[in-house]
């Protein structure tokens, strides 16, 4: 993997970064129903593991 690669990879965690906020941000608002809301929650979820995937597989490559 080249550093292009990598940078790659880096934007895609800052991307999720910013989707989880928006996705907490909804949450704080409270004005959305509670299937929203847990629709939110699952969305939230992945994003977080998509990030630690991300992540992994950064680690992996640099060391």
């Amino acid at each position: 993997m080249d550093e292009r690669d990598l940078i790659l990879l880096e934007s895609a965690i800052t991307a999720i970064d910013e989707a989880a906020a928006a996705v907490a941000s909804e949450v704080e608002r409270d004005r959305l129903g509670e299937s929203s809301l847990a629709r939110l929650s699952t969305v939230e979820a992945e994003l977080r593991r998509s990030r630690l995937a991300l992540e992994k597989i950064i680690q992996e490559e640099t060391t």
